[in-house]
């Protein structure tokens, strides 16, 4: 975790962008990084090395969270997506801003906002991630 902080404080890339880096950290998709960023509150346009090191710290624990959670609910099945059983994951019903743009923010009530970035569609709250 501190190398993840130590490359993320020498980029100038948005820090949806970084998390979306294959080569920097692997298996993390759209869905995924959005959800991270707004448990953390952290604004996905946000450029990397302006980050301090509390705002770090919660993105590695919204990372955690997130990631453990989707494991227990075996993925995300928004379309045709199935584990290797052939199951669908239940993640989808967990997501607080994927997909979500229009509907209420389930921390603060705004409405959840969508936007291209780095040409991935971007969902997060303008409140909670200012």
């Amino acid at each position: 975790s501190s190398c993840l902080i130590t490359i993320g404080q020498t980029r100038k890339v948005p820090i949806k962008s970084f998390l979306l880096d294959q080569a920097v950290i692997a298996g993390i998709g759209n869905i995924y990084a959005c959800e991270i960023l707004h448990t953390a509150g952290i604004a996905p346009a946000r450029p990397t090395h302006t980050l301090d090191s509390e705002e770090w710290q919660r993105i590695l624990s919204a990372m955690d969270a997130i990631l453990q959670k989707a494991i227990t609910c075996r993925g995300t099945s928004i379309s045709d997506w199935r584990d290797f059983y052939g199951r669908k994951g239940t993640f989808q019903n967990e997501l607080r801003v994927y997909r979500r743009d229009g509907l209420p923010c389930p921390r603060c009530g705004k409405m959840v906002v969508r936007f291209s970035l780095g040409g991935r569609g971007t969902y997060c709250c303008p409140t909670c991630q200012a």
